[in-house]
């Protein structure tokens, strides 16, 4: 079962009802907290991303705008990111449980 967030007309006091959800999903978006919340998700679980072979070779740097940002150890390994990239953001993805991350800059 699906929820959707609703806002409804009036209340008895004849001001505007939000949900809550709106509401905090609103002060998220304007601090930006949400996009750094959803950025410690995934540099936390980053070893299931990618897993323990490959983990000591890359960092996560940052997500912005739906882009994260990996550091790479070496071209090499850069190189092998890149080939896996759709891998990895469908499992970043899964981890965060939205679709957020839409694309990865290698540095």
């Amino acid at each position: 079962m699906a929820f959707t967030k609703r806002r409804s007309k009036n209340s008895l006091t004849g001001k505007k009802v939000v949900d809550i959800q709106v509401l905090m999903d609103m002060v998220l978006d304007k601090a930006k907290l949400s996009e750094s919340m959803h950025f410690e998700t995934l540099k936390n679980g980053f070893k299931q991303v990618v897993g323990e072979q490959v983990f000591p070779h890359v960092k996560p740097l940052s997500l912005d705008k739906g882009i994260l940002t990996l550091k790479a150890g070496s071209s090499t390994w850069k190189s092998e990111l890149f080939l896996q990239k759709n891998a990895i953001i469908e499992r970043c993805n899964n981890l965060l449980g939205k679709p957020l991350v839409r694309g990865l800059r290698f540095v």
